[in-house]
């Protein structure tokens, strides 16, 4: 389904609760093997009921099972006139919720708890922990005070500290490290302010932390496609470090 970023508004994804999620993740993944299954078979593989489904469809618009499958089906007609390398709905997805005001508000919220912070501090391991220092370097470039942090295993300090001006910045795909979670623990504890950008908005970094971005693109897990797209964090790490700018620029600390 090349062209499922049109099938589903970012309006309508957001409405969906956590069981509604994992249908749409479950869709999207697997874009060719919709138009084959049965609705038991999708429950199935999905670990939804068709109830869940059939809840769903009908919140984005479907009036049951057999009216979505025909719309995979046109979509695939389309799709077979030029054949694409990758599966680029995901992607699509994320940019088509640039369109929303609520999704625009959260990266606005974003800035504003960078802007009011005397240091930012990003975290990550792995990818994330690359994108981390991304983060980090960003906002130096952008004369933003920051630091970037990718040691899971750093000794918490002894001594009682005082993090209310620092806001920690987490970058989590699955939100369920637990050396993601221990920062985000730690750094709350202590007064700090705590953002996290993470592909689930269900997931446990996500409830833990004062504010929390969801791009709600699905964790792949195959051979071929091992690796969740890391585009739309950095595109948010772009964009907060911009608007954070604008905003100290703007007024500036006396």
């Amino acid at each position: 389904m090349g062209k499922g970023a049109d099938m589903f508004s970012y309006q309508q994804i957001r409405s969906l609760n956590q069981l509604e999620m994992t249908v749409y993740k479950f869709i999207i993944s697997h874009p060719n093997d919709i138009e084959n299954l049965t609705i038991r078979q999708m429950a199935q593989q999905s670990h939804v009921s068709a109830t869940t489904i059939l809840r769903f469809l009908k919140k984005v618009g479907y009036s049951g099972f057999s009216e979505f499958k025909f719309a995979v089906k046109q979509e695939h007609k389309q799709e077979a006139q030029q054949p694409v390398a990758q599966n680029l709905t995901p992607i699509k997805q994320f940019f088509a919720q640039l369109s929303d005001q609520h999704f625009n508000e959260q990266i606005e919220r974003a800035s504003a708890m960078a802007a009011a912070a005397e240091t930012t501090i990003f975290f990550g391991l792995g990818i994330s922990g690359s994108l981390a220092q991304y983060g980090g370097r960003l906002f130096s470039n952008y004369g933003i005070y920051s630091l970037a942090l990718a040691d899971p295993f750093r000794t918490i300090p002894v001594v009682n500290r005082d993090f209310h001006d620092i806001l920690l910045v987490l970058l989590s795909v699955s939100g369920e490290t637990e050396g993601v979670l221990r920062q985000a623990r730690f750094y709350k504890e202590h007064g700090a302010s705590t953002l996290a950008i993470t592909a689930d908005a269900y997931s446990t970094v996500a409830q833990l932390v004062d504010f929390d971005i969801a791009y709600n693109i699905p964790q792949s897990h195959n051979k071929v496609d091992r690796f969740t797209t890391q585009l739309p964090v950095v595109f948010l790490l772009e964009q907060i470090a911009g608007l954070t700018y604008q905003k100290i620029t703007a007024h500036p600390a006396t």
